[in-house]
């Protein structure tokens, strides 16, 4: 039951990293290009530059006996969204991200163990892009579809296309826009990947109270209240899922001599949890926002599977802090179509 939760809401996330969600979509493009969103939501990201860590945990490597120590597990992300087409009917936005993992261990136990020096030594990269199109129907529904296409592994060079990295998904969603202050909706998202394919149904709701209160849900991925102090400064709080899915060549010892010392062999390795969270939004000046995150991580799910042998391994991670320093754009209010 554990397993199928985990996979029920990785498949959910927009996240290797790096994705964006289809609730994102239908609120973040208000910024750009469209009408769906509440009053005094947080403001949509049109580019970013993100830094985020976990620090101090540990992780059990297959066939050990003891738990090994990871000093520091730290992420570079970087986001860009286009708009395209703007017109009333009609909305179209193109996006891409690129982001870069490192696994900084203070001790491997045992020392010779392929799978997390592999992960100590290599860069584990997300790179992709997204079309976005949000189709109002009228002033009170609405509609939003994203396609997009991304490759997660420790490839070499700037991206791979190589469908063993591959990560494809379709989304769509019917929106209904109640007043100002209240919106809600369902949708559908599909994803084709190298660790398997699914069909998942998910839901959105955002909802203002007053000038200080409101929630952002994104169902079940991102359960979040959020308090306005004033224009321009926010905070959000309260839980949401993370992961972390790639596709590796880890280096393992062959017994022929005439062979050479290592061969790679490919493994799927997946980290997962539940963070519990707080975040602040502070606008700068203009355009320019920064956003500051603090919480802790509980940890779902880690493992490894080792395709050549078809055996998986729970990795059987601790919790830890987490934390992120976001510098982002958001288009001022007189810019949105009306």
């Amino acid at each position: 039951m554990t397993k199928t939760l985990t996979i029920f809401i990785l498949l959910i996330s927009a996240s290797m990293d790096a994705q964006v969600s289809i609730n994102n979509l239908a609120t973040e493009t208000n910024s750009f290009l469209c009408q769906p969103g509440v009053t005094n939501k947080t403001p949509g990201k049109g580019a970013s530059i993100s830094y985020d860590f976990n620090p101090d945990f540990q992780m059990r490597p297959p066939g050990a006996e003891r738990s090994s120590e990871v000093r520091r597990n730290e992420r570079f992300k970087a986001k860009l969204k286009v708009p395209i087409v703007n017109s009333k009917k009609f909305k179209a936005m193109l996006g891409f991200h690129y982001s870069i993992e490192r696994y900084h261990f203070d001790k491997i136990d045992p020392e010779y163990n392929p799978l997390f020096k592999r992960l100590n030594d290599t860069a584990l990269k997300s790179a992709g892009m997204a079309a976005y199109f949000v189709v109002p129907i009228n002033e009170k529904y609405y509609t939003s579809f994203r396609l997009s296409a991304s490759w997660l592994g420790d490839y070499k060079g700037f991206i791979s296309l190589d469908s063993r990295y591959g990560v494809y998904r379709a989304a769509g969603l019917f929106g209904v826009k109640q007043r100002d202050d209240l919106e809600y909706g369902i949708g559908l998202l599909y994803t084709k990947s190298f660790v398997n394919t699914s069909l998942i149904p998910f839901g959105f709701y955002n909802r203002t109270f007053d000038k200080h209160w409101g929630v952002e849900m994104a169902i079940p991925v991102s359960l979040k209240g959020r308090y306005n102090f004033k224009e321009g400064r926010m905070m959000l709080f309260g839980t949401e899922y993370s992961s972390q899915n790639y596709a590796m060549n880890v280096a393992k010892p062959v017994s022929n001599p005439f062979l050479k010392p290592v061969e790679r062999a490919p493994f799927h390795y997946h980290r997962s949890s539940l963070d519990l969270t707080a975040s602040y939004c502070h606008q700068l000046s203009g355009w320019t926002w920064v956003e500051l995150k603090t919480g802790y991580a509980f940890s779902l799910k880690s493992k490894a599977k080792d395709l050549p042998e078809n055996k998986s391994y729970d990795l059987k991670p601790s919790g830890s802090m987490v934390g992120m320093v976001t510098v982002f754009l958001s288009p001022p209010k007189y810019l949105i179509t009306k």
